[in-house]
């Protein structure tokens, strides 16, 4: 039986249509040449209660689940904290993703750019030191940037 699969889409900005989503299709694509059966694919406002009942439910349902966006350093970034959440586990600071931050940004460094360096507890990266947004995986969960050139 092929491995299942559950796609969230995390951002007002979708859901207002301020932009159109890419990177579903392009995962659908992706996953389809593995032979991973995408089963659903949902859209969600960047709200921590709602992306933490949802990565919950779809962590149960489905074999893996990605998430898209909501992990810059923005106050409405909080896709990190919802899947934080869902697996009852506490943000932590990711030691390597601050020493890119710190190399990226060379004394520009704030708390708000230092939100991108925060993970799940128990997380492990999949783009190490490639990347200045986390891009993890917990458990069965993959956190991924929403915008296109960097989710592929």
């Amino acid at each position: 039986m092929a491995k299942t699969a559950g796609i969230l889409l995390i951002g007002n900005e979708i859901l207002s249509g301020k932009i159109t989503d890419a990177n579903a299709a392009y995962l659908c694509r992706e996953l389809r040449e593995l032979g991973v059966e995408v089963r659903r694919i949902t859209v969600i406002p960047d709200e921590v209660d709602l992306i933490a009942a949802e990565v919950r439910a779809f962590s149960a349902e489905y074999d893996v689940v990605f998430t898209s966006g909501g992990v810059g350093p923005t106050h409405d970034d909080v896709t990190i904290e919802g899947v934080a959440r869902a697996l009852g586990v506490p943000v932590v600071r990711e030691p390597r993703l601050v020493r890119v931050l710190e190399g990226y940004y060379k004394g520009r460094l704030n708390e708000a750019r230092l939100k991108m360096a925060e993970v799940p507890e128990g997380a492990e990266l999949t783009a190490d030191g490639e990347l200045v947004v986390p891009a993890v995986v917990v458990r069965n969960i993959y956190v991924l940037p929403g915008v296109p050139e960097i989710f592929r």
